[in-house]
């Protein structure tokens, strides 16, 4: 067991055996030496994607379908409580992840068992070809918005290949488009806010809202709630992706925690404010709502036309159109490096293992993206049921995936207490645990079972087995994988804490500022770190 010490100890033992390298802790490197992935993603990017790269066409065109469902007390309810267990999972993913810069599947692997770890890695595939393909559906349907004269698998074979090649491009490639289309998202919504804001408030002449969210605040009770709880977890889904990112970043120490801090934010700024702002200016029976044209449908385009602009359609496409293009970037990376991991880990064929010389695992990518032409099947049965149907899968993954990191970091904080090793030691601790780690727990698993509750009565087949398929489907695979490698649930004192334990690893930002005397901010600085 390794005597525990601060960052500044580290770099003092660095210094001191800098002519014995082998005896000092190892500068972190430029490439993953187990995955051979770039690390080249920094931290603003991290920062940046967790922020903002949530903001899908979800936010603007599938919280059309939400509010139509659930209306604006639903969606309220919903997803402040889904965001409860966002908040647990998070704080649980900055435990991890500080210590041990490997995904959360690996740590479910780790600490529980890795069968375990298979079934949540596979489930993760799952949620994000889910999502990849219900952002491919959006993104062709927007782009028939500006002409019919391109069929929708047209559009689709264009942006096909362009997301081809610019995933080709490298880590830090994307890292860099993400940053610039997360701040365009959020000015974007900013501007809704506002407007929504001005337009409840009777500021345009002669047009007025009404007041659609005292008059019109649930369609049908609970139901309206549990209806909102698949569409919360479907749009939270990528809120855990920072995980995916430690083994491409170059300082998940720094990244890590302040993305976590943000949780937060994100959830009062972009789901909490766009539930009020839709439920302030549309009713959720609006006739509108139930259009095939997505952007149409959208709440932004339904209010906007009603404040007097009528050609408001082509300016929310435009706006949807950039968090299309930024949402299926990120699907395809996420679902590529879930398949990747697995691959690493021995729980998928090794070809998918294999990169490039930028580090840029392509097999895996181009694999994943090809699901993509699944998203076509929406133009025989319609967009908006496919739409729905792919939402609550990815939702239902979602739960089970948020749980299981959960479960896993109890794990880990147990058997590292049990090892003898400090409380200390841990870099980022989970606040009021264990209280807040099995909170999630049993918070994911209620969602997990409660979020068709709808289904029931009346009692509808297909979506009950839609809603619920993901479940009896994760204990299989996590049994079979089980069964056929004879590796069951890990004790504590099997756990091994050493193996790629990054917490103790110097990066090039430590080094640079190893000197650097240590001065408390000012409040301009932690006003400006703060926005």
């Amino acid at each position: 067991m390794s005597e525990f010490k601060t960052p500044k100890e580290v770099i003092s033992v660095y210094e001191i055996d800098e002519a014995q390298p082998d005896s000092g802790p190892a500068i972190r490197s430029k490439f993953d030496p187990l995955t051979g992935v770039r690390r080249g993603l920094k931290t603003r990017h991290i920062s940046m994607m967790a922020l903002a790269g949530v903001i899908g066409p979800g936010v603007f065109v599938g919280m059309g379908s939400a509010l139509h469902s659930g209306g604006p007390v639903g969606l309220i309810v919903g997803f402040c409580i889904v965001g409860l267990l966002v908040i647990a999972m998070m704080n649980c993913i900055g435990e991890l992840n500080t210590m041990y810069d490997f995904n959360f599947t690996i740590h479910c692997s780790r600490w529980v068992d890795p069968g375990f770890g298979a079934a949540i890695g596979w489930c993760y595939v799952m949620l994000w070809a889910c999502n990849m393909i219900a952002e491919y559906v959006s993104l062709t349907s927007i782009l028939s918005f500006y002409t019919e004269k391109v069929p929708i698998y047209g559009w689709y074979l264009i942006c096909w290949f362009c997301f081809t090649i610019f995933q080709t491009l490298g880590v830090t490639a994307f890292g860099e488009s993400e940053y610039v289309l997360a701040i365009l998202k959020i000015m974007f919504l900013s501007g809704v806010y506002l407007f929504s804001i001005i337009f409840a408030a009777g500021g345009i002449p002669d047009h007025s809202p009404g007041n659609p969210f005292r008059d019109y605040p649930l369609p049908d009770g609970f139901k309206s709630i549990a209806n909102s709880f698949v569409w919360a977890g479907a749009f939270y889904s990528g809120i855990e992706a920072v995980s995916m990112t430690t083994s491409e970043a170059a300082n998940p120490k720094k990244a890590v925690p302040i993305a976590v801090r943000q949780t937060i934010w994100r959830i009062i700024f972009i789901y909490l404010g766009a539930s009020i702002a839709y439920g302030i200016t549309v009713p959720w029976n609006d006739p509108h709502l139930s259009l095939s044209n997505k952007t149409m449908k959208a709440p932004a385009t339904i209010a906007l036309v009603k404040a007097g602009w009528a050609n408001a359609g082509y300016f929310t496409s435009t706006i949807i159109l950039v968090t299309c293009f930024s949402s299926v970037n990120s699907s395809i990376y996420l679902a590529s490096r879930s398949l990747f991991n697995l691959a690493t880990e021995g729980n998928a064929p090794k070809i998918f293992s294999k990169t490039d010389r930028r580090g840029t695992p392509y097999v895996s990518i181009h694999a994943c993206h090809l699901l993509g032409f699944l998203s076509l099947l929406s133009t025989s049965s319609g967009a908006s049921t496919a739409y729905s149907y792919i939402v609550s899968l990815a939702g239902v993954c979602a739960f089970i995936v948020w749980t299981a990191i959960a479960v896993a970091q109890i794990r880990f904080r147990k058997g590292w207490l049990a090892n003898g090793y400090p409380k200390e030691g841990i870099i980022y601790k989970v606040p009021f645990f264990p209280l807040t780690s099995l909170f999630a727990v049993v918070l994911g698993v209620v969602l997990s079972l409660v979020q068709g509750w709808s289904t029931l009565k009346p009692f509808d087949k297909g979506d009950f087995i839609d809603d619920y398929i993901m479940l009896p489907i994760f204990f299989i695979v996590w049994g079979g994988y089980s069964f056929y490698h004879k590796k069951f649930w890990i004790s504590y004192k099997d756990m091994d804490f050493e193996t790629g334990r990054k917490d103790l690893e110097i990066t090039e930002d430590d080094l640079k500022h190893a000197d650097d005397p240590e001065v408390k901010p000012s409040l301009l600085s932690k006003l400006w770190a703060m926005i």
